[in-house]
C-alpha cells in the first residue's frame, strides 16, 4: 500500500497529486479493470462524515479487487478540478463524497461521459452522473428515542453543521423520535454554519447544556468533548465513537457505506448502473446502533425494547421514519 498525505491544505494546490492517497490491493483485479476514486471535504481521520467515505471506499476496493484512490479536506473550490484529474486518469467510478460537491459533479460528468460520477445529494443528475443519500435520519429517530427516554431535564440537544435536506431529514426524525418517548420534550437545535469546525460546534453545545439539555446528538465534531466537559451523555455519530467519550457516549447512529459503494461499483463493471439515488438504511443494515459499551443501564429497559421494536418494524416494513425535509428556524 502506498499513500501520499497532505500536510498542510495551504500546501493543496502546489501540490494536488501528493495528496491523492493511492491503495492498489493485493486481491486480484477483476476483468474490467475499475478504478474507483472519492473525494472529501475533511480528514479522513475524523470518526465522522470523512470517515465513513474512506471506510466505505476500502470495502469497496477490498470486495471487488479494484484499485482505489482519494483526496481528503477538499473545499469546494478544488472540487470539481480534482474530479477532473481522477477522470482523465482513469478512474471509472468518482464519489464527489460532500453535500457540496453536486455542481461540481454535474460539470465534471458533462466532460466525461465515459466516467460514471456519484456525488452525496446531488440536485440535479446526468445520464453518468448519480447521487447517493445517509439515511441516517432512520437511525436519528431511534437516537430521539434513546435521547429521550435517558434525559432526567426533559430536555435534549442536537447540533449539526448546514441546514442541507439531510441534516433536516436528521433532526426531524430526532425530535419525532423523542416525543414518541415524551411527548412533552424540549429539543433545542443549533446549524453552526459549516461542515467542521470543532470549538464551534462545541460551543453550540455548551450553550445546549447550559439551557437544560442533558443528552446531546452529535452531529458534528466537537460535540461530544462538550458533553464530557459538561458531564451529560451524547449520542455520536457516523461511527462508534464511544472512544471519544467513553462514560459520555450513549451509543452511536453509525452508517456503514461499504455496501453501497460496493454494489455501485459492481453495477458499472456489469453494465447495470443506473443515473438515481442510492439509498441504503437499517433495512439493509449500513444504518444502525452502535454498542452502548455497558451505558444502557442509564437507560430505562421499557425504552431499549421500544427502540429494539421499532427497528424490527423498519426492517419488516411496518413502520417507516417520517422524511421531513423542511426549513426550520
Amino acid at each position: 500500500m502506498t499513500s501520499f498525505m497532505t500536510l498542510s491544505r495551504r500546501r493543496f494546490a502546489q501540490a494536488a497529486l501528493l495528496l491523492v492517497a493511492t491503495t492498489a490491493l493485493s486481491t486480484p483485479v477483476l476483468a474490467a479493470d475499475l478504478k474507483i476514486a472519492m473525494i472529501l471535504p475533511g480528514p479522513i481521520t475524523d470518526n465522522d462524515w470523512n470517515s465513513v467515505g474512506y471506510n466505505g471506499l476500502e470495502a469497496a476496493g477490498k470486495a471487488l479487487g479494484a484499485e482505489v484512490a482519494y483526496v481528503e479536506n477538499v473545499t469546494d473550490a478544488d472540487a470539481e478540478r480534482l474530479l477532473r484529474d481522477f477522470a482523465e486518469r482513469g478512474y471509472g467510478l468518482i464519489f464527489a463524497h460532500s453535500f457540496s460537491f453536486g455542481d461540481a459533479a454535474l460539470n465534471a460528468a458533462e466532460d466525461f461521459p465515459d466516467t460514471t460520477f456519484m456525488a452525496g445529494t446531488a440536485a440535479d443528475l446526468a445520464p453518468n452522473l448519480g447521487t447517493y443519500s445517509n439515511p441516517d435520519y432512520q437511525g436519528a429517530y431511534l437516537a430521539g428515542m434513546l435521547a429521550a427516554g435517558t434525559s432526567k431535564t426533559g430536555s435534549v440537544g442536537w447540533v449539526g453543521g448546514m441546514p442541507a435536506p439531510n441534516m433536516l431529514a436528521n433532526l426531524h426524525a430526532y425530535e419525532a423520535g423523542a416525543k414518541e418517548i415524551k411527548p412533552e420534550i424540549k429539543v433545542l437545535h443549533t446549524f453552526i454554519g459549516s461542515w467542521f469546525d470543532p470549538p464551534k460546534a462545541k460551543e453550540a453545545a455548551i450553550a445546549q447544556v447550559e439551557q437544560g439539555a442533558d443528552v446531546l446528538s452529535a452531529q458534528g465534531v466537537g460535540v461530544i468533548d462538550a458533553a464530557i466537559t459538561k458531564k451529560v451523555f451524547a449520542l455520536g455519530a457516523m461511527t462508534d465513537q464511544n472512544h471519544l467519550g467513553p462514560e459520555a457516549v450513549l451509543t452511536s447512529v453509525t452508517w456503514d457505506l461499504g455496501p453501497l459503494v460496493t454494489a455501485v461499483g459492481q453495477a458499472v463493471i456489469d453494465g447495470t448502473w443506473k443515473s438515481e439515488n442510492w439509498s441504503y438504511g437499517v433495512a439493509a443494515n449500513s444504518v444502525g446502533l452502535a454498542d452502548f459499551h455497558g451505558l444502557d443501564k442509564h437507560v430505562d429497559p421499557a425504552v431499549l425494547k421500544a427502540v429494539e421494536d421499532k427497528i424490527a418494524a423498519i426492517k419488516a416494513g411496518t413502520f417507516e421514519v417520517p422524511l421531513d425535509t423542511s426549513e426550520v428556524q
